[in-house]
Order: structure tokens, then C-alpha cells, then sequence
């Protein structure tokens, strides 16, 4: 009894703040990458990178490039992720990616009754992922199968679950569109029943308006970059809205900020981008709103050749 009422703990502590979250293994739901954490998630129709192992799978073969990422989350009260992603090409038109996340709630109380904890526990979940993604012209399509497993005060179940999505270049590659099913699988019993997956359907579309270019020679000196995007928690029958904005200056700055409706722990979310040659440094900042411990930071590392 007492091992239930801690899972129950740790569920409300992981899970409640965010509306619409009544669902397990909610860490699937938040961005891995700070470009994405800091456009408010609208990332479905521009990833194109190792990280859209985890975000949307077709934009693995959007670059050419072999990439090696790492990211670190820190989110409501203590709870850490750890991120790595790879992206690797195959062939003339294929991609794969891999991708390990690992999270920990830190020290949590548990209680069997009001007043003061009868001890401390924690709690680890793991997801290890591959992909693979194929062109046709200007369309791109890719699966993810993930392993799951979660640990919950000496319980364990494992899983699997299925990520597919596709991009679609319009317009000279000005406007892209995307559209991604993620988390569809199921879990083994923990303790008493299976954890519900957060399934959850995204589709949106960045689009490009305009640069400007230096007269002498043609450089870039700023583009600029909006995305939107409509994303339905099937369990929890929630839709929320995301928008985002980049500019990029110089080729080397990237100023990010987006915003999402019917989210109680954020609404507005910033982020910054540098780029150095082969190495892409991206952060995020989440403020969350009142009543929540935070903010959130995330901090990710890319190198490209």
C-alpha cells in the first residue's frame, strides 16, 4: 500500500502541473532540444537534426549532414533529463538517427498518511530510440521505434512506442510543413496497471518571409522565421496551439521566443542560438508561471561534419 501511494506521489508531482498531462511517462512530451523548448515547441515542420529522432522523424533526411547532440533539461522542481542523439546518412536519400533519454525526479518524499515523510525515493525512466527517414523529392517520411522503461520505488515496467512523420518543402523551400504521430505502444503493469502513454498528434508549418543580404557580396545579414503549429493529447482530448519566432543574424546569432495556449506551467518561453563552424550551442528559457518552481533551462550542444 504504502509503494502505491508513493507512484501516486510521484504521478501528481511529474504529471499535474501541466493541464491536460493525466497520462504516464509525460517526459515524452517535453522538447529535447532548446531550438525547440525555445519556440515554444512549434518544431514539427522544421527539425532537421539528430534531435528529430525525438521531434519529428522525416527531418533526418532534411540535412546531409552526420550530427552528434547533447542536451540537459532541467524542469518543474528537481526533475532532469539527459539527451543523446545521433544522425547518420544512408545512402543517397535515407537517414537513421539514435537517440537516449534518461530522467530522474531527484529525492521525492513519500508519505503513507498527512504530516511528515516517512522517508525519500526517486525515480528513473529511460527511453532509447532508433529511426529512419527517406526523401521522395520534396517529401521526407520517418518511423521511430522506442524502447521505454520507468522505475518507480523498486517498480519497474518496460515498453515500446511508435513515432511517424513526414515534411513537406512548398514554395521554393520557403514554407515547410509537417505532421507527426508520436508515442502510440503500450507499457507492462506497474505495480497495479499499465501507465497510459501521452499520444499525442502535431502538424504545423514554418515559413521563411523574408532576408536580407549584404549588397557587396550577398551575405546573409538576417532571415527571419515563423512557425505555428496545433498539437492533440489523444488521451486527455486537449489541443493547444504553439507559435514561434526566430531571427538569425549574420549567420551566427538566433534569437528565438514562442508562445502556447492551454499550458498552466508556461506560456511564453525565450531561447538563444550560436553558431561556430561545426558547433551549434542552443538555450532556453522557460519561465513557468506562478505557483511553480522553476524556471526551466535547457542547454544543447550539436556538432555537424
Amino acid at each position: 500500500m504504502r509503494r502505491f501511494a508513493c507512484i501516486v506521489l510521484l504521478m501528481s508531482a511529474l504529471i499535474a502541473p501541466v493541464r491536460g498531462q493525466e497520462t504516464g511517462l509525460s517526459f515524452l512530451r517535453i522538447a529535447v532540444g532548446a531550438e525547440a523548448s525555445a519556440m515554444a515547441d512549434a518544431r514539427t515542420a522544421l527539425s532537421r537534426d539528430a534531435f528529430a529522432t525525438t521531434e519529428n522523424p522525416a527531418g533526418l533526411v532534411a540535412t546531409t549532414s552526420t550530427m552528434v547532440a547533447l542536451s540537459h533539461r532541467k524542469w518543474v522542481g528537481n526533475l532532469r533529463s539527459y539527451d543523446v542523439a545521433t544522425r547518420f546518412g544512408m545512402g543517397e536519400k535515407g537517414a537513421v538517427g539514435l537517440a537516449v533519454t534518461a530522467t530522474d525526479s531527484g529525492e521525492l518524499e513519500a508519505r503513507d498518511r498527512p504530516g511528515e515523510p516517512s522517508g525519500t525515493f526517486s525515480a528513473q525512466f529511460i527511453s532509447l530510440g532508433t529511426s529512419y527517414a527517406r526523401v521522395f523529392g520534396s517529401l521526407r517520411i520517418g518511423v521511430t521505434a522506442k524502447y521505454l522503461r520507468e522505475q518507480i520505488y523498486g517498480s519497474n515496467a518496460s515498453g515500446y512506442a511508435i513515432d511517424a512523420g513526414v515534411q513537406l518543402d512548398l514554395v521554393g523551400e520557403s514554407l515547410v510543413i509537417g505532421a507527426v504521430l508520436q508515442n502510440v505502444g503500450k507499457m507492462s503493469t506497474l505495480e497495479r496497471e499499465a501507465t497510459e502513454l501521452p499520444r499525442t498528434l502535431r502538424a504545423g508549418a514554418a515559413l521563411y518571409p523574408f532576408q536580407v543580404l549584404a549588397n557587396a557580396d550577398g551575405t546573409q545579414l538576417l532571415e527571419v522565421m515563423v512557425a505555428g503549429e496545433v498539437s492533440y493529447l489523444i488521451p486527455s482530448d486537449l489541443t493547444r496551439l504553439h507559435a514561434g519566432l526566430a531571427a538569425t543574424v549574420m549567420e551566427l546569432v538566433v534569437l528565438r521566443s514562442g508562445y502556447v495556449t492551454q499550458d498552466e506551467l508556461r506560456d511564453l518561453t525565450f531561447g538563444v542560438g550560436l553558431s561556430f563552424d561545426t558547433f551549434t550551442f542552443n538555450y532556453a528559457y522557460i519561465p513557468f508561471e506562478e505557483g511553480f518552481e522553476g524556471p526551466g533551462h535547457l542547454v544543447t550542444l550539436l556538432y555537424a561534419w
